[in-house]
């Protein structure tokens, strides 16, 4: 709600759970109307932080991907069938057993006030 013309926003804290020791992670948060992951990440993670804080994100419907870059390349490595090769999380926490899932399957309702998300990392099954 605005209060004389001021967007009221809370901050989205998200707790990263089975992040490996070496590689960045890298955050994309998308609006509710957005059909594609996006290229580059909104934030990076360096180190072994398992904590990052958005701060004063406006009210709306959102959808949050993670991934960690193992092999330091700025990208989520997928295999032809479209299976990510990296740990990779999804708001949500989806099951990735059909794929990388679409921003629409992701969607989370953040308010004015601050919201609280855990993301699992998920990696592939050597």
């Amino acid at each position: 709600m605005a209060l004389g013309g001021t967007v009221l926003a809370g901050d989205i804290r998200l707790v990263l759970e089975g992040r490996q020791k070496d590689g960045d992670a890298h955050v994309a948060l998308l609006r509710g109307d957005s059909t594609e992951w996006a290229e580059q990440p909104l934030r990076t993670l360096q180190g072994n932080e398992a904590v990052l804080v958005l701060r004063e994100v406006p009210a709306g419907r959102y959808a949050v991907q993670v991934y960690q870059d193992l092999d330091g390349n700025g990208q989520l490595n997928l295999s032809p069938r479209g299976l990510p090769l990296e740990p990779v999380g999804f708001s949500g926490n989806p099951s990735l057993l059909g794929g990388k899932p679409r921003p629409e399957q992701c969607l989370f309702t953040h308010g004015e006030q601050d919201t609280l998300l855990s993301i699992r990392l998920q990696s592939r099954r050597q």
